[in-house]
């Protein structure tokens, strides 16, 4: 289900106020994790401890170089179990965040949904009722969005449980391979297996790969290990229109300039915002100090 509040153009005034709710959440958790400013104060001891480690070694007196060293390992201990603390609440956090997107992104609702059969019936365009190759025709409209288009197949379960995704890419006359990000996704966590659930993976195909408006693709699909009884098999075109952002300068490293989707618009969005907070902290900090 979505809940439409934005379109494609606005969408990333949303995504930017989430990004700054999370870089104050965030901020405010590594502040208080075992009480106010206890991770600085902390690691401001543990450089003290260690120039006395070191004075104490130049002094060549063992018995204060062990008391020391104890106090240092027992600081590093605590430091340890803060850091894991601090980081269970910091991906409780972020996994509420993820959550969130899937009602609200735009662009799902002009999707070309479909579910996909085994049943060798030329209307799904599957030759082979049985094989374990499911499979649906999807017409391209004539008034499609030409470009990179994204065809998803989605695994549901009796009661409607997403259990796995996977895609593969379509150019309606034109596009480019970059201009898309196909993401594969599966109950394949710890927890799952713990819980008995099965992680299904799902290999998506088509007939062809650049097509034209008014063509008919036919989209396939198997997923490993067979499905369940009562499971069904969805595919989704998007109709090139798919939330992205394409920044005016080119990612080092990762040679990336277009971030699809929301999530990484998302994380790109609270790592620019939480640098340009710590910049101005610094500043503030800095003229206060001046000013005193």
């Amino acid at each position: 289900m979505f809940f439409v509040y934005f379109d494609l153009a606005n969408y990333w005034i949303f995504i930017a106020l989430l990004a700054a709710v999370y870089v104050a959440l965030t901020t405010t958790v590594q502040a208080n994790v075992g009480g106010k400013n206890r991770m600085k104060t902390l690691q401001e001891d543990m450089k003290t401890v260690q120039l006395q480690l070191i004075e104490a070694s130049k002094s060549k007196d063992p018995a204060a170089s062990d008391a020391i060293m104890k106090k240092y390992w027992d600081l590093t201990g605590e430091l340890m179990k803060m850091q894991f603390q601090m980081l269970a609440v910091l991906l409780v956090i972020l996994f509420v965040f993820m959550a969130i997107f899937p009602h609200f992104e735009p662009g799902g609702e002009d999707d070309l949904r479909a579910q996909l059969f085994d049943d060798g019936l030329a209307a799904h365009c599957d030759a082979l009722a049985g094989d374990g190759v499911f499979s649906n025709c999807f017409a391209i409209p004539a008034n499609a969005s030409t470009g990179a288009w994204v065809a998803d197949v989605y695994l549901y379960s009796a009661t409607n449980e997403s259990l796995a995704k996977n895609g593969t890419a379509l150019y309606v006359e034109g596009g480019k391979s970059e201009d898309i990000w196909v993401q594969a996704s599966s109950q394949s966590g710890f927890l799952d297996g713990l819980l008995g659930k099965v992680a299904y993976h799902i290999n998506a195909t088509s007939d062809k790969q650049n097509v034209t408006k008014g063509q008919t693709v036919a989209l396939h699909a198997t997923v490993s290990p067979a499905p369940a009884n009562g499971t069904r098999l969805e595919g989704a075109l998007d109709m090139g229109t798919f939330y992205y952002v394409d920044l005016p300068f080119t990612i080092p490293l990762i040679n990336i300039r277009r971030i699809i989707g929301s999530y990484g618009v998302f994380l790109f969005a609270a790592f620019v915002i939480s640098i340009l907070y710590s910049i101005g902290k610094a500043v503030y900090s800095a003229v206060m100090k001046k000013s005193k």
